[in-house]
């Protein structure tokens, strides 16, 4: 049986994101799908997001409502991240470190792991020292892994970033998480917003998908 690809658009500082984590993580599981992961900077470069009150609230009723249909957690320590008065949030150093845990693949696995730093421990996932310290948690070697940080720093990020908002909109999505299932005559949208907090569903909907694309 041939696999079925997957394409992944996400930002690692998207709430969205992590209430689809749970789903993601079962795709990628699956022995007959390939998933591939493309980081879309939502926040990243002139979109950074400065913390302000109006933010701040979206923010928190955005999180009710994820835990509420996901059971996802934030934690205390995030919601305190949160009322600092000089907050910055930026895309771009996360996924620098996950285009770099890619080339040892453990792209997915440092998704996973900054979602936890952030969304729990409310750890500044966009300083570098702290990715250092998630990277060697997750077992990457320090030298491959800062020369590979190093690597994906401005143009190369840009430039993958530059892809991913492409993907995006050439699905005729507007945000994320995007998920698209790589078809031979055209790419074609999953509808993740259906599947949130319900994981027998969806493993039932990735059946049915794999057994169409065979």
């Amino acid at each position: 049986m041939s696999k079925t690809t997957l394409h992944y658009i996400y930002d690692p500082l998207c709430g969205w994101c992590y209430a689809a984590s749970p789903l993601i993580e079962i795709a990628d599981a699956h022995p007959n799908i390939e998933l591939v992961l493309h980081g879309g900077g939502m926040l990243a470069g002139e979109s950074r997001l400065h913390m302000n009150a109006q933010f701040r609230e979206h923010i928190k009723q955005s999180d009710k409502r994820i835990t509420a249909m996901t059971g996802q957690v934030f934690g205390d320590d995030y919601l305190k991240m949160l009322e600092e008065p000089d907050l910055v949030l930026d895309s771009a150093p996360p996924l620098q470190a996950i285009l770099a845990a890619e080339k040892e693949q453990k792209a997915l696995t440092m998704l996973r792991t900054l979602q936890h730093a952030h969304y729990v421990l409310g750890l500044h996932v966009n300083d570098p020292l702290v990715l250092a310290q998630l990277a060697q948690d997750i077992g990457l070697d320090e030298m491959q892994y800062q020369k590979n940080y190093a690597h994906f720093q401005g143009a190369a990020l840009d430039e993958h970033i530059g892809y991913s908002r492409q993907l995006l909109t050439q699905s005729g999505a507007s945000g994320f998480p995007t998920l698209l299932v790589e078809q031979p005559d055209h790419w074609s949208r999953i509808p993740l917003q259906n599947y949130l907090g319900d994981s027998e569903k969806w493993h039932r909907f990735l059946e049915t998908l794999i057994a169409k694309n065979n």
